[in-house]
C-alpha cells in the first residue's frame, strides 16, 4: 500500500489526527504542562505499540506521534527555553543538546514520512524515535522543571502554563501539512 493510500484509509475525514488532549489541570503551571506534553507523546507511542500487526493502525499512530511531537518542539523552542533564558541568561551546552535532540526527532520523522509500515527498517526507526524522545524528555524535565520552579513564582508559572495551552490550541487548530 502506498503512502497516499495509508493517508486516505486511516485519517478521519475531519483532516485532524486523533490526539489525546493535554490534561487541563496540568496547564495551570508551566513545568507541569511540560510533563503533560511529554506524557501525551508517550500515550501516542503506546497507541503505536498497541497497533502491532496492523500496518494501517501503525501508520495512523505514527501520524498522531508526528503531530504531537511537532507541537512539543514548537512549545519548547518558542516558550519554554526562552522562559528559561529570560530568567537565567542561560544558553549553555545542555540547552544546545536539547535543541539538537529536537532536530534529531524532526529528522527521524522526515525519514518516516517517506516510508510505510511494511518497509524494512520502519519499526526499528520508530523505536529509535521513541528512544531519542524518551532521553530528550528525561533531559528536558531534569533541566527545565527545577529551573522554572526555582526561578518563576507561582503566578509566572501559571502564566507560562496558560501560554503553553493557548499555543497548543493554535497549533492544533490549524490544518497540518505533512502529518
Amino acid at each position: 500500500m502506498t503512502q497516499a493510500a495509508y493517508d486516505t484509509a486511516t485519517i478521519p475525514r475531519t483532516g485532524r489526527s486523533a490526539l489525546v488532549p493535554v490534561d487541563v489541570d496540568a496547564a495551570v503551571d508551566g513545568p507541569r504542562m511540560l510533563m503533560a506534553i511529554h506524557e501525551r507523546v508517550e500515550r501516542q507511542f503506546a497507541a503505536y505499540e498497541d497497533a502491532e500487526g496492523s500496518h494501517a493502525r501503525q501508520h495512523h499512530a505514527l501520524r498522531a506521534i508526528g503531530a504531537v511531537l511537532a507541537s512539543h518542539v514548537v512549545l519548547e523552542d518558542e516558550l519554554l527555553y526562552p522562559a528559561l533564558r529570560a530568567q537565567t541568561g542561560r544558553y549553555d551546552a545542555e540547552i544546545a543538546q536539547q535543541l539538537q535532540q529536537d532536530h534529531l526527532l524532526d529528522m527521524i520523522l522526515v525519514e518516516l514520512r517517506g516510508m510505510i509500515p511494511s518497509d524494512p527498517g520502519y519499526d526499528a526507526k520508530v523505536r529509535v524515535l521513541m528512544q531519542v524522545f524518551r532521553q530528550h524528555a528525561r533531559d528536558a524535565e531534569g533541566l527545565l522543571v527545577p529551573e522554572l520552579r526555582r526561578r518563576l513564582d507561582p503566578a509566572e508559572r501559571e502564566v507560562l502554563g496558560r501560554r503553553l495551552l493557548e499555543r497548543v490550541a493554535t497549533l492544533e487548530g490549524r490544518a497540518r501539512s505533512g502529518w
